[in-house]
């Protein structure tokens, strides 16, 4: 009986073991909240178009979120990060008017971009000094133009542990994450006017994020 005991209690050590995630070392254990503060970082955006008759380079600075985050468990880090349409320019007024207009991103009856994140995969913890670096590929979902589709964006994480120097810009944990992936227009019904897609505007966007969040 005993025997069978010990068995099943080194099983389930074990099995809890494998289902472990991945930690960042001599973290405290548990779920925070970390929201993104510019107090912290700038957060922002910039997308460029890639197409035959000219590149287009735009930028946000009206991005928004959280996050949810165990640092014994990164691969269950969760969150949603929203952009406002609005907020996207391209240095070009005009250009800007057309993205925002029905034809395009319809910011009236769509008026956020959204990414939600469902967790964390092919996760790698360094360590730099007093903060410890995490590769990784974020899991979720993306939201742009009333339609919602599975996406994966690589991203770094630089995670800062609370001191007397980081209490100086925010209070808690640091948090710096550079995000980057792919939208292809078509996948959200995002045609534009005839012709242009694909002469004058890119069919994939390339986004590049940067956010900074403390918990």
């Amino acid at each position: 009986m005993r025997t069978l005991v010990a068995s099943i209690l080194a099983f389930t050590a074990a099995s809890m073991m494998l289902s472990a995630g991945t930690a960042i070392p001599g973290a405290p254990a548990g779920v925070k909240k970390y929201s993104l503060n510019n107090a912290v970082g700038k957060n922002g955006l910039e997308f460029l178009s890639k197409a035959p008759m000219e590149d287009i380079n735009g930028t946000s600075e009206g991005v928004t979120g959280m996050f949810m985050l165990n640092a014994a468990n990164l691969e269950a880090t969760t969150g949603k990060i929203e952009v406002a349409v609005l907020s996207m320019k391209t240095a070009n007024s005009k250009r800007d008017e057309h993205m925002y207009d029905a034809m395009w991103l319809d910011a009236t009856k769509y008026p956020s971009i959204s990414f939600d994140v469902t967790g964390l995969k092919d996760v790698k913890v360094t360590k730099d000094g007093g903060k410890f670096v995490v590769s990784a590929n974020a899991v979720g979902t993306f939201s742009c133009h009333g339609v919602t589709k599975a996406s994966t964006a690589a991203i770094t994480l630089t995670y800062i542990p609370e001191s007397a120097e980081t209490k100086k810009r925010a209070s808690g944990n640091l948090v710096m994450v550079d995000a980057k992936f792919n939208v292809a227009l078509a996948d959200h019904k995002v045609t534009g006017k005839a012709g242009v897609v694909g002469k004058s505007v890119g069919e994939v966007i390339a986004i590049t994020a940067k956010l900074f969040a403390n918990s």
